[in-house]
């Protein structure tokens, strides 16, 4: 019974985020980690003139097929570091796609995650970083940002002095705009 719960749920997310793609206005691939950094996308469209990209998210599939300017290819989700979709970026990582949500200092993701909750799996969103465009993606907790920036004790101290647990550390303060344990990093790490 658990098994096709699991099945119902798994199919309802794929069907959510494959109709959220196709209707997409605009969007783009960046092939490299550079090319995010400069802002530079390949394959960019709007739908239009036959164009098209599909990112086959469905059980996490590895590749992503374009048709483009009348020629189908198809690519390898581990040799692309992302896409553009309506404005929204998103980084490929072991062919999930994490949602870019800040790049100051380090990146901060998202990405939906099963959890058990109630009668049945139920999508939650969930935190990941990583030190820079091309490193590892990790889960954003108080004990593997301690590990990434070992050498930055004065950061790590304020991490385990502000932060009680690891949710806490996607505390959002509107008032600067930034996430709290950015702006600690950013006074740990100036001089």
């Amino acid at each position: 019974m658990k098994t096709i719960k699991l099945m119902v749920a798994i199919c309802i997310m794929a069907s959510f985020s494959q109709k959220t793609i196709a209707e997409s206005r605009s969007i783009g691939l960046y092939l490299t980690a550079d090319d995010y950094v400069n802002h530079k996308l390949s394959f960019a469209t709007d739908g239009s003139n036959g164009n098209s990209i599909k990112l086959n998210g469905f059980l996490e599939g590895s590749k992503v097929v374009v048709t483009y300017n009348g020629k189908k290819q198809v690519l390898l989700k581990s040799e692309v570091f992302g896409y553009s979709s309506n404005g929204q970026d998103y980084r490929y990582f072991n062919n999930t796609a994490y949602k870019i949500l800040d790049t100051k200092d380090f990146y901060i993701y998202s990405a939906p995650k099963l959890v058990q909750e109630g009668k049945g799996p139920k999508p939650v969103e969930t935190f990941y970083y990583s030190s820079n465009s091309s490193s590892v993606v990790e889960p954003l907790s108080i004990k593997n940002l301690q590990n990434t920036y070992a050498e930055n004790p004065k950061f790590r101290y304020m991490v385990q002095a502000e932060f009680s647990s690891d949710n806490a550390l996607v505390q959002y303060d509107a008032a600067i705009k930034e996430y709290k344990v950015k702006y600690i990093f950013d006074q740990c790490s100036s001089k």
